[in-house]
């Protein structure tokens, strides 16, 4: 059977709203303002070599750790066959649980071209946000931002929880980095490899696979949450990542039942918020 080009996989895996009812950009942008609202977090303007991020940020590192989140992969399309001119997520789950996150310092930062203008930012095109969503130039911003959250923040360690693509971003960012003191993921696919095998889409050659560097992370202590229900991303993506990394003793795949891709994880996460990752 022929692979469906991987610039149209999310397509067909995951639910499209009716275009007529789709969100603008600005409504998407309101609704992300009441959420950073409601959980204290305050924007920070972020620029960096290639695309302008917009981060949030809140409280003090009395501890020295600043606990940032990342959103996921938001609005690559508006419907079949055409590709969204915006990004930005139209439900931002990753923002919703920095708001719920209790932690002295929490930062967030969305990915290139999200709440930036999308085609209208610094150095946007789709392929930001399609097939190089995981690329070395969005890799580069997004550690770029993590940089300056940091400096900001006045934090000496970073915990990092990603959402979706997200975890994908965040396992990237801790292989090249030697301030993380562990990662969390949620619904998120770390071997983008296997994800397109299983669902009959081709390689998302533009952008890099956490799982073909995996024993990189072996050491650093985390934790992976996946819905039972997901159909998206199901455990077996995240098994296989695990399986490529060797030494699994700090890492640990969770598998909550009554969860699928997005439903579900804003109401478990006050709990969730408060697991730390620990070496075995």
């Amino acid at each position: 059977m022929k692979a469906i080009p991987a610039a149209i996989t999310f397509l067909f895996l995951l639910p499209l709203v009716a275009c007529a009812g789709l969100p603008e950009p600005a409504e998407r942008t309101s609704v992300a303002e009441e959420i950073a609202a409601r959980g204290n977090l305050a924007p920070v303007a972020i620029r960096t070599t290639r695309h302008d991020l917009l981060g949030l940020l809140r409280g003090s590192t009395e501890e020295g750790r600043l606990t940032v989140y990342i959103e996921g992969d938001g609005l690559p399309w508006r419907r079949k066959n055409e590709v969204s001119d915006d990004p930005t997520p139209v439900n931002p789950v990753a923002m919703r649980l920095a708001a719920l996150d209790p932690s002295a310092a929490v930062g967030y930062l969305a990915r290139p071209c999200q709440f930036t203008g999308g085609t209208a930012g610094r150095n946007c095109t789709s392929d930001v946000w399609t097939k190089a969503r995981y690329g070395e130039e969005a890799v580069s911003a997004m550690n770029e931002g993590l940089q300056q959250l940091k400096e900001r923040a006045g934090a000496t360690e970073i915990a990092l929880v990603g959402y979706s693509g997200g975890g994908t971003i965040a396992a990237l960012l801790a292989m090249r980095r030697t301030d993380i003191v562990w990662m969390k993921t949620v619904a998120s696919p770390l071997d983008t490899d296997a994800f397109t095998s299983m669902h009959h889409v081709t390689p998302l050659s533009a952008s890099l696979n956490p799982a073909d560097n995996a024993a990189a992370l072996a050491r650093i202590p985390q934790i992976h949450y996946v819905g039972e229900e997901d159909k998206i991303v199901p455990a077996e993506i995240n098994r296989h990542f695990l399986s490529q990394m060797g030494d699994t003793s700090c890492a640990a795949l969770v598998v909550l039942p009554g969860l699928d891709h997005r439903n579900g994880w804003t109401e478990i996460w006050p709990r969730l918020a408060g697991e730390a990752p620990v070496c075995r």
